[in-house]
């Protein structure tokens, strides 16, 4: 009678270790599914979290070349509105300019003679001693039509005075090197007392002085070839207006 007993016993022992080992089982798979489902969730978020990453990294390299091209052309800009000012002062310099060489033209149109065609005056001539030199000033006009050829002359001065009590004539030359304090005025081998011009010119220079004359006076003459054009005569050391300009 105790066999069946015993044996029941060992049947049911049995089916609960079963039970429990499929119990176990199944807890296991579910606990293994879990950690996979969660472990997968936390890498998908870890990819996603590295594409962002590197998005944003590519966003700030893009803003910062957008900075480095925006400052580049601020400077650019600085650098162009310098350049605009610049030129608007050197305009409005050459504007002033122009307007008071449209003035001194205006007034040298007004000395010049309603002669004959071509006609060349002596406006005005000073000439002063300085030590071994005669220093001159001249300002010729001519009327001729803005179209006309050019006038090619030569300026002539002859000296008026006294040498060993007797009255005498000189022309004076310009020295061969410049005086202290003076510049060639034209090329070497040029005559500094050639003359080349339409309506006006002013001419400057220095004459050298005569030992043992004493001049009283100085006739400047115009020549176009061997002809005087036109003469004028200034006393030596008589002080001449500068006329608003007129001489330089």
């Amino acid at each position: 009678m105790t066999q069946p007993s015993a044996a029941r016993g060992g049947g049911f022992s049995a089916w609960l270790v079963r039970g429990l080992s499929r119990l176990v089982l199944l807890l296991v798979v579910f606990v293994i599914g879990a950690l996979a489902m969660h472990f997968g969730m936390h890498a998908g978020d870890r990819a996603e979290n590295q594409a962002l990453r590197a998005r944003i990294e590519s966003l700030r390299a893009e803003l910062s070349g957008v900075r480095t091209d925006l400052a580049a052309l601020r400077s650019e800009a600085e650098v162009q509105a310098g350049t605009q000012r610049a030129l608007q002062n050197s305009n409005a310099e050459l504007q002033r300019e122009l307007g008071r060489t449209r003035d001194q033209l205006a007034f040298y149109e007004q000395l010049i003679p309603p002669g004959p065609a071509g006609a060349v005056a002596v406006r005005a001539f000073d000439i002063q001693a300085e030590g071994e030199f005669l220093r001159y000033r001249v300002l010729l006009t001519r009327n001729a039509a803005p179209q006309a050829d050019p006038f090619k002359g030569r300026m002539r001065f002859v000296a008026n005075g006294r040498s060993q009590g007797k009255a005498v004539k000189i022309e004076l030359s310009p020295p061969v090197a410049p005086a202290a304090g003076e510049t060639a005025a034209s090329a070497p081998g040029a005559d500094p007392l050639a003359l080349v011009f339409d309506q006006f010119q002013r001419s400057t220079g220095v004459l050298r002085r005569v030992p043992d004359l004493s001049i009283q006076s100085v006739r400047l003459e115009i020549l176009e070839g061997d002809t005087v054009r036109a003469s004028q005569d200034a006393d030596l050391n008589r002080v001449v207006p500068d006329r608003a300009g007129v001489l330089p």
